[in-house]
This record gives C-alpha cells, sequence and structure tokens, in this order.
C-alpha cells in the first residue's frame, strides 16, 4: 500500500498549505530532538504496557501482520489505562501507537484491527511529524500562553484544519484493511460506546446530517463553529466518507491487492 492511493483530496490540499509556513517542519522536528519526543518514550515505558509477544500474543500477532499489511516499519505499541475508546499516533524518530483500555475491552478483534489500521495509515501517509507539531502547539498554548497570541493562531488554526481531514486518509487505510463492514460498526461503537456485537452502521445518519447541515446558512455557520477545534471529524460524516470512497476503482484495487484482513469473529480477550 502507498500513500498516494489512499490520501483524501482534502488532508492532501491542507498539508500543502502547512509546507508553505516557514520553517515550521524543521522547528519542531528540532524540538522533539531535544527531547520532547524521549520525554513521552519514557512516559509510556513507566506507566503504559507495551505490548509484545510474551504478555499480548494474540494482540501483538494481528499488529504485526496490519503493518505488513500497510507496508510501514513496525512503531511501538501501548495500551494505557482509560475507560474511554480511544488511540493514538505520536513520534518522529520512534513512533508509537497508544490504545485505551476502553477500546480493547468494548471493540472485537476486527474492529480493534480497523484502529491500529487507521493508526497505521497516519504513519504511512507520514501524519505524524505534523500531529506532533499541533501537540507541540497545544503544548506550548497551555504554557505560555501561545495560542492565544496572534503570530500562533493562524498556523494552530491551520494544524487544527489538516489534523481532522488527515483522519479520513486514515479512516482509507482501515477500511481497506478490514472491509467496510467492520469499519462501520467501530465508528458507531465509538459513537455509542456499547458492547454489543451486532454490526452498526452510521451512512444513513451521516446524510440525515449533511442534509441538516446544508439547509440553511445559520446551520452551516453554527457546525462549523462547533467543529472548528474539533480532532477529528464527526462520527456520521466519516461514515458516509467511507460509504462514498467504496464505490471507487481505487477501493476495490486496494482490497483486492491487500486480500483484506479477516477473522472469525470469537469470544477473546487482549488483555493478559
Amino acid at each position: 500500500m502507498e500513500a498516494r492511493e489512499i490520501i483524501h483530496p482534502e488532508d492532501a490540499k491542507a498539508i500543502k498549505a502547512l509546507k508553505r509556513v516557514p520553517g515550521l517542519e524543521k522547528a519542531v522536528a528540532y524540538y522533539m530532538r531535544l527531547g520532547f519526543e524521549r520525554q513521552l518514550r519514557g512516559e509510556n515505558l513507566g506507566n503504559m504496557l507495551r505490548v509484545n509477544g510474551r504478555n499480548c500474543p494474540v494482540l501483538y500477532q494481528d499488529f504485526k501482520d496490519v503493518v505488513r499489511k500497510v507496508g510501514i516499519p513496525k512503531p511501538e505499541l501501548y495500551i494505557y489505562n482509560s475507560p474511554g475508546m480511544n488511540a493514538y499516533t505520536y513520534g518522529n524518530t520512534c513512533v508509537f501507537i497508544a490504545l485505551s483500555s476502553g477500546l480493547i475491552e468494548h471493540l472485537d478483534r476486527e474492529e480493534l484491527l480497523s484502529v491500529i489500521g487507521h493508526e497505521c495509515g497516519h504513519i504511512l501517509c507520514k501524519h505524524v511529524l505534523y500531529k506532533s507539531m499541533l501537540h507541540t502547539l497545544e503544548e506550548a498554548g497551555f504554557w505560555f500562553d501561545l495560542i492565544c497570541q496572534s503570530l500562533f493562531l493562524p498556523v494552530y488554526g491551520a494544524l487544527r484544519y489538516w489534523d481532522r481531514k488527515s483522519e479520513l486518509s486514515a479512516d482509507r487505510c482501515a477500511s481497506v484493511l478490514v472491509g467496510e463492514e467492520v469499519f462501520q460498526s467501530t465508528l458507531a461503537k465509538l459513537a455509542s460506546g456499547l458492547k454489543s456485537e451486532s454490526r452498526g452502521n452510521l451512512t444513513e445518519q451521516g446524510k440525515e446530517y449533511e442534509e441538516f447541515r446544508k439547509s440553511s446558512l445559520w446551520n452551516r455557520l453554527q457546525q462549523g463553529y462547533r467543529t472548528a477545534f474539533y480532532s477529528h471529524p464527526q462520527l456520521c460524516a466519516r461514515a458516509l466518507e467511507i460509504d462514498r470512497w467504496r464505490q471507487s476503482y481505487s477501493y476495490r484495487h486496494l482490497v483486492s491487492q491487500t486480500h483484506s484482513l479477516r477473522y472469525e469473529i470469537k469470544p477473546l480477550t487482549y488483555l493478559p
């Protein structure tokens, strides 16, 4: 799999705009080399469970399978203690993926592969340094109130916009790996927080939301304001994007190339 095959047009357009910000990428990469990346890796090693073939053998094997399918260098994988269903990827020279315990407990085996595939999609598309930039600016804003200053606000706003669009590319990677049905059921569980094994789909709800948003200028302004600083697009919007993309030749071609990962759903716990 190659990044150009899955990257969403809005992601590609937004990242081009970011590359035009003079010196931004070099500045953050240098800052991370000074120790910020190592600081977070130390936090991971100190407080999270690093997944390996001894403590989580099935999860670790599945993880390696996804990495191989995507075709990226193997990052480190951690589980952290949180009831919320969340995952994130971070790093520049030492990339890692972190999964919350809430994800492990709520998602079945295929759905968890969808989340891991999504995070690997970020790595494939080289999103990780830019996401690290955003995290760095947020840290700076917290400690030094820089985000509120006019010098940093445009950069922060551009990163936030791109950050949302980058999720659409990572979603494409996940849906190719596990198939659209599993991807859609993963989004439904993220939306509801339920542990139900039934396959949910937010596509019709996504169409209803899109119709609502476009129904008036006031609705468009309100929804734009509400989502301006979201880290992700709305779940139903993501569901609709993949439902549209699966009709494309590129989706069918990638699925045939990767021979989608399929597992029989079994009562299975990944935790030791």
